[in-house]
């Protein structure tokens, strides 16, 4: 690829593929028929659409069998203008959690209008698996909890399966990458919601999180945690960096990540240079990248879609399917299409689910 050069192992699995992989990619239908997984993407939440939207009929075209549907419950306290995204005002008291419902409430109606049903259990990521589009309901921070951890089981009632820590603005559960850390990772706090996603069965996500953080997280939980959204840069961040590097994942960290068997995923930013993805091309590229560095089981598509607008290199999923047919054009084994297309992304799922303790 054009910013990291390709690798012995990248190489050696392409080079394999090139003896058996032709039958793989001839066996694959022409409109790439791969089932594929988004475990984090914003698609329809946020951008007016002068023709509608049908998200159903969108999935369905374009094979996207899972689909980690964020809810963000700070916008109305960080900014929205020009530069860096940054908390600018204070919630009051119960404003975060009202503010939440009211998008779950829109999210749910919107849902049922699409006639799309929700990921709630292991028969509908088993649904997904065959091909019936589900979306699963996320959270992308639980500022909506306003430290209360009980609130995280009427939650789960309302169908969240994927809990992001925190976002932009101030935690109680801990610190964020785009401001100066206060808590030194993660509070007793946010151990105690850790704890109680792993009793309910909901994943944990670990995106914008400090080091510190995700250190302490993986302490509080023997779950596999998901880093849903962002990429890996050759050293990480820090608060004082460009927002792109400083969203970005270490290697080290993306390893511990992936040692605990979670997943990473890549975003569909575009940014500057030095950073690798600018195309649909180079999100492949990327790809591969990143299933060198960590194996491919713990590599899947986190593409943010609509929260990186207007800086991004897709608009929606028929470019997502591009990528995949890319990947699968490139000659990867069946076996690394599956994991990072569609199943990495839903064992971790399954595992939360299958292991709750309610």
């Amino acid at each position: 690829m054009r910013d990291f050069p390709m690798r012995r192992r990248q190489f050696g699995m392409l080079a394999a593929a090139a003896l058996g992989g032709t039958a793989v990619a001839q066996g694959t239908p022409a409109a790439g028929r791969h089932l594929l997984a988004d475990m984090h993407s914003h698609y329809g939440m946020f951008l007016p659409r002068l023709f509608g939207l049908d998200l159903a009929r969108h999935m369905k075209d374009n094979g996207i069998a899972l689909l980690a549907w964020s809810v963000v419950d700070d916008r109305p306290w960080i900014s929205t203008g020009s530069g860096p995204l940054r908390q600018v005002s204070e919630p009051k008291p119960g404003a975060i959690w009202e503010y939440w419902n009211g998008l779950v409430n829109g999210y749910e109606a919107r849902l049922a209008e699409w006639k799309l049903a929700k990921a709630l259990g292991v028969a509908d990521l088993d649904a997904a698996r065959m091909g019936e589009a589900r979306v699963l309901l996320a959270c992308e921070s639980a500022n909506f909890l306003e430290g209360d951890v009980q609130r995280l089981a009427a939650a789960h009632a309302r169908g969240v399966r994927h809990l992001q820590l925190v976002h932009y603005i101030r935690s109680p559960l801990g610190d964020h990458q785009t401001a100066a850390p206060s808590h030194g990772g993660l509070t007793p706090l946010g151990a105690q919601v850790v704890a109680e996603c792993r009793r309910l069965g909901i994943v944990v996500d670990l995106a914008h999180g400090t080091p510190a953080l995700v250190d302490a997280a993986l302490d509080a939980s023997d779950a596999a945690p998901v880093w849903s959204h962002s990429w890996v840069s050759p050293a990480g961040g820090t608060f004082a960096d460009p927002g792109y590097i400083a969203r970005s994942l270490s290697p080290a960290h993306a390893r511990k990540i992936a040692a605990r068997g979670g997943v990473v995923g890549l975003w569909c930013l575009r940014s500057s240079a030095g950073y690798p993805v600018n195309s649909k091309s180079t999100y492949a590229d990327e790809i591969l990248r990143m299933c060198e560095l960590l194996e491919p089981e713990h590599v899947a598509f986190g593409t943010d879609m609509e929260g990186v607008w207007p800086n991004r290199m897709m608009n929606d999923y028929d470019d997502l399917r591009d990528v995949a047919n890319d990947l699968v054009r490139r000659g990867l084994p069946a076996a690394t299409l599956e994991q990072v297309f569609f199943g990495n992304y839903v064992r971790v799922v399954r595992q939360c689910m299958a292991n709750a303790r309610t």
